[in-house]
């Protein structure tokens, strides 16, 4: 995505942390003369377990920064030094052509141990803008259990993750189960790196003729990048979510030097449908750790077309059609799509402060895959 030049009405300055919102009346008053708008549709609260970094605003909140004007609060982990916090305030305004004025994001950095962020996160409820949304994205390890964490939570009308970055993967998805069966307004980056193999799937099956074939499904094979099962567990639970299915079983075993997950379910009809994920090494910068390769969904018993492959532009279809019936195959690509980068996807989550019910259902399932006994 194409950024748009960004001008620093004020570089980031030093305060102390009581100085923080005077300091940033004293810039609105001062800038305000050369057309420099104060305006804000949101409140943006980003937690970063990042040490030793230089408080510059990251090419992510550039971005958002040149779609909205909001404020950032980016708390920073500092896991070396004192219990002592760092703040600075800056403003960033995006140059465009065809506007006279300008309309800044206003940027305040906190940089300090977790331990002082509990201490203090009276101040960063004071910061935030009142009667406007409050967005939390979190971009340390997922932990309910973290002090901070809940009482971020406490602030925030919408829980924004990136589970593609999941340390303990399944334990997270169950994690983000939780808070949304807590009434909590969650979104996932990586959920949304979903979207065009759903969209395909589900155009796969729209012609007249084919829709028979998605109730005859037997067979579901999903490849992914080794490094994190989540997209591929969401995908499993989006599809099993949406035609019925009871997951019966599950079964983890190492293959050939990959790692295979087998799930069977039960579909509506009392049939049996039988699911496969494989972790496939791979050596693709394009696509995110965890992020899908294939998916092959069959049904011996249509006549027409049984068999639908759907799989990533960038490293082709040669796998999921050298399983068999190839010649039948309905094949679709997902092409690299623009709108992939983390501050696409974050910037399309900040639009949307109601909840996700499909992606809430989806992880319902999840949990229940999860779960599922071994055979």
């Amino acid at each position: 995505m194409e950024r748009a030049a960004i001008l620093p009405l004020q570089s980031p300055k030093d305060v102390s942390i009581g100085e923080i919102q005077a300091e940033l009346d004293k810039l609105w008053s001062s800038k305000g003369e050369h057309g420099a708008a104060r305006a804000s549709t949101f409140t943006l609260v980003v937690y970063e377990a990042l040490d030793d970094r230089v408080l510059l605003p990251s090419p992510t909140v550039e971005s958002i920064a040149t779609q909205n004007p909001c404020r950032v609060i980016d708390l920073r982990e500092r896991t070396a030094g004192d219990d002592a916090v760092s703040a600075q305030v800056a403003a960033y305004c995006p140059l465009q052509r065809d506007k006279s004025s300008l309309v800044c994001c206003e940027y305040i950095t906190l940089q300090a141990p977790e331990k002082a962020f509990v201490r203090m996160c009276n101040t960063v409820a004071s910061l935030l803008i009142p009667d406007l949304p409050t967005f939390l994205w979190w971009q340390g390890d997922l932990d309910l259990g973290s002090p901070l964490f809940k009482e971020l939570v406490k602030l925030s009308n919408r829980i924004i993750v990136d589970s593609s970055g999941f340390v303990n993967p399944e334990e997270d998805l169950q994690e983000m189960d939780q808070l949304a069966s807590q009434g909590l307004h969650c979104g996932d980056l990586n959920w949304r790196r979903l979207a065009s193999w759903q969209e395909l799937a589900a155009q796969a099956f729209d012609p007249v003729e084919r829709r028979l074939a998605l109730s005859q499904l037997e067979q579901v094979s999903i490849d992914y990048k080794v490094g994190n099962p989540c997209q591929a567990l969401m995908y499993l639970g989006w599809l099993a979510g949406r035609l019925g299915w009871d997951p019966l079983t599950r079964q983890q075993t190492i293959e050939h030097d990959y790692a295979v997950d087998r799930f069977t379910f039960r579909d509506q009809e009392g049939r049996i449908v039988s699911a496969e994920l494989g972790a496939v090494p791979l050596i693709a910068d394009q696509i995110v750790p965890g992020g899908l390769i294939g998916v092959r969904l069959l049904a011996p018993s249509s006549q027409i077309n049984p068999a639908t492959v759907i799989c990533s532009e960038t490293t082709g279809c040669m796998r999921m059609e050298a399983m068999g019936v190839a010649q039948q195959s309905v094949t679709h690509q997902v092409s690299p799509a623009d709108d992939q980068g983390v501050d696409s996807l974050l910037s399309y989550m900040l639009q949307r402060i109601q909840r996700d019910t499909l992606y809430e259902e989806t992880l319902i399932m999840v949990k229940k895959l999860i779960n599922a006994p071994h055979p």
